[in-house]
């Protein structure tokens, strides 16, 4: 069916859309003071993790934090402890397709993590007082808001009731697989 401008007409729908995303991968090293003068580590894990974002400009900043729990010994192997610590951190997540005409006032920021905050490596520095412990993380954003999507409509031509199909049936007679 061929359709000359004449029978064009648009329409503005309002829609709550994605108006932009991004993510960060980011590894982090962070120093973890423990009580005693560690000797060996016994193992290090992530766990608590909380964070809150903000639309900034055409960024999201992300500000977040976890428990970074350190297993080492201490006193030339002999004795066991935990070090336990609260780290913070910010970061801030460029957005692609970031939808200016999205209504500002509108939109809200969506956070995902991707990968959970996972210690890599954890080792005792050279001075033998400190921890250094290495972080890996990934956070995606998602920008919503109200925006406007313009489409072409027609009108529509008359059929008669018997060019439509009444039930799945019909549906499934005109199917034709081809091998």
């Amino acid at each position: 069916m061929v359709l000359s401008n004449k029978d064009l007409s648009y329409r503005e729908i309002m829609a709550h859309a994605v108006c932009g995303r991004g993510s960060k991968y980011s590894q982090t090293t962070y120093t973890i003071r423990p009580a005693n003068r560690p000797t060996t580590i016994g193992g290090c894990w992530v766990m608590n993790h909380s964070f809150e974002a903000e639309l900034v400009g055409d960024y999201v900043e992300v500000h977040g934090r976890f428990d970074v729990n350190v297993w080492y010994s201490y006193n030339g192997n002999s004795e066991t402890a935990v070090a336990k610590d609260t780290v913070s951190y910010v970061e801030q997540i460029a957005l692609r397709d970031l939808d200016t005409n999205c209504d500002r006032d509108s939109r809200e920021v969506d956070i995902r993590v991707l990968q959970s905050p996972n210690c890599l490596d954890a080792t005792v520095t050279g001075n033998g007082s400190e921890i250094l412990v290495r972080v890996e993380k990934e956070l995606g954003v998602e920008v919503l808001g109200r925006t406007k999507l313009c489409v072409v409509t027609c009108d529509v031509i008359d059929k008669k009731d018997e060019d439509f199909i009444e039930d799945e049936e019909d549906l499934l007679e005109e199917v034709e697989i081809e091998d």
